[in-house]
């Protein structure tokens, strides 16, 4: 088989397995149910009392769009980044937790055709996750009678769909951890990790040059406009996303047992 078939076939093992996967379907309900219940807790608790209402506060003011959406931005910037993270880990590090890393040694299709196929089902993935939830915001908004949408929305739109895009690019290199870890649970720690980094980048001033912040400190800014140097800390995900997938195509291209 040339290398285009055998990244089809490679395509259509690999989907099979992913589609039916619990890892999947669990992450997948958590990150559009789970985000959209949280950001519509967070719109009206505004202007309540309690602890929660005060914690809503600090994400958005508003009790419309705005504040639906900044609550969903903010969340997104985040809990993305730890389910995807989390799938991709579980995407490449699965045949060496289950034992049977060594079949990939002895079937027709390369293994870089099978690492690349693992990619072309991710970004379809995260592609899909991030219109989705936007979908899910928009439907909710809706329900909750913000019918006339505000003059903004499309705005608010955008920014939740680059942020959550964003952030499946910075989720990548968990395959690299797995691949090099031998398991997904090396990648699972070390996207835990990257989102405690990214907390003391942000305390410490310098979270908008550390990749995996950039798009939640963008978030929390309410969708600022973009100047030149915001712009550059957000396109930061793209050589971070490449590396990955470089590095990632090349270990398996070498992998050994």
């Amino acid at each position: 088989m040339n290398a285009a078939a055998q990244w089809r076939a490679a395509l259509a093992v690999e989907w099979t397995k992913f589609r039916a996967a619990p890892v999947t379907l669990v992450t997948s309900a958590l990150l559009v149910c789970g985000l959209l219940l949280i950001s519509l807790a967070s719109v009206l608790a505004v202007g309540g009392s309690g602890a929660f209402a005060a914690k809503a506060a600090t994400i958005s003011t508003d009790r419309g769009w705005t504040g639906l959406f900044d609550g969903a931005t903010q969340v997104s910037a985040v809990a993305s980044l730890l389910g995807f993270g989390v799938v991709i880990g579980w995407m490449f590090g699965r045949e060496f937790t289950d034992g049977t890393a060594t079949a990939l040694f002895g079937i027709p299709v390369s293994r870089p055709a099978i690492a690349a196929a693992k990619f072309t089902i991710i970004a379809a993935w995260i592609g899909t996750m991030a219109l989705a939830l936007t979908a899910g915001v928009l439907a909710a908004g809706w329900l909750l009678g913000f019918h006339a949408p505000a003059a903004n929305v499309a705005a608010l739109a955008g920014r939740l769909l680059l942020v959550t895009l964003l952030t499946g690019l910075l989720a990548l290199p968990c395959a690299c951890v797995a691949t090099v870890g031998r398991g997904y649970l090396a990648a699972i720690g070390a996207v835990t990790a990257v989102v405690a980094l990214a907390q003391v980048a942000v305390i410490t001033g310098i979270g908008g040059w550390f990749p995996f912040a950039a798009p939640g400190l963008w978030a929390a800014a309410g969708g600022a406009a973009l100047g030149a140097t915001a712009v550059l800390q957000l396109l930061l995900a793209l050589p971070v996303a490449a590396l990955a997938l470089w590095l990632t195509l090349r270990m398996w291209r070498r992998l050994t047992l």
